[in-house]
């Protein structure tokens, strides 16, 4: 081997470019009364200012009524930064709105996955699905931890602090104390849920679908839960 190949060979790899998987707040919009929306994000931002405290955000169009350009987008774009966040892209947006978008320094995301339709039973079994890989933490996840289960279920053998954070594409098992943020079924599985020993979560989520500590009912607090998706709400049974 020559010495300039020698060379080459033990040079670090200086950059690197990789495929993230985050957990992205999204805004809706199903109407353009900034009034209402100011006091939603403030609402929203009180309950949870670590959360939302420099947060990037997606918004999403596709539930407005028209494809025009949207008056109202600029200022929209602004009251989030104002309430501490960053928006960084838009969804669902038609060919007008796109062009608004990219004139405000925006990135024009894809939509989001949909839940599989609910369909009627074959008349022949199918063949079972490969089960994904469970990820196993078995020590506790501490403030300012971020633990993801990328392709199936997590489970969580101890307990999980306040300021941390557990995500999965499945399910999510706690066996112990769940104290932070515990969000299920992050790319849009909406029959995902979770299972938790001890509830005082922070926040806990499914298919995006969140609620905050604030909004938890205080019968399942400190109790053994399931929480799953119904339609758009969040139910909650005891175990």
């Amino acid at each position: 081997m020559s010495e300039v190949t020698a060379r080459t060979e033990q040079t670090p790899l200086r950059f690197d470019m990789k495929a993230g998987q985050y957990m992205l707040p999204t805004l809706v919009l199903r109407d353009l009364d900034v009034g209402a929306l100011d006091a939603f994000l403030a609402q929203q931002v009180a309950r949870l200012p670590s959360f939302f405290d420099q947060a990037p955000v997606a918004i999403d169009l596709s539930s407005l009524p028209g494809n025009e350009q949207l008056a109202e987008f600029p200022m929209i774009v602004g009251m989030l930064r104002g309430h501490g966040m960053i928006p960084v892209g838009v969804r669902g947006a038609s060919p007008e709105q796109k062009e608004q978008a990219l004139a405000l320094e925006l990135a024009i995301m894809p939509a989001g996955r949909k839940a599989p339709a609910v369909r009627a039973a074959p008349a022949q079994p199918e063949s079972p699905r490969p089960a994904a890989p469970t990820l196993v933490v078995d020590k506790p996840v501490r403030s300012g931890q971020r633990i993801y289960a990328d392709s199936g279920d997590l489970v969580l053998v101890a307990g999980v602090s306040s300021g941390a954070e557990v995500m999965a594409e499945g399910h999510i098992h706690a066996y112990g104390a769940l104290r932070g943020r515990a969000m299920a079924g992050v790319s849009g599985d909406a029959s995902a849920r979770i299972f938790c020993r001890e509830l005082g979560a922070e926040l806990v989520s499914i298919a995006g679908r969140y609620r905050v500590s604030e909004n938890l009912e205080s019968r399942y607090l400190g109790r053994a839960v399931q929480i799953s998706l119904d339609g758009d709400a969040l139910k909650f049974s005891p175990l």
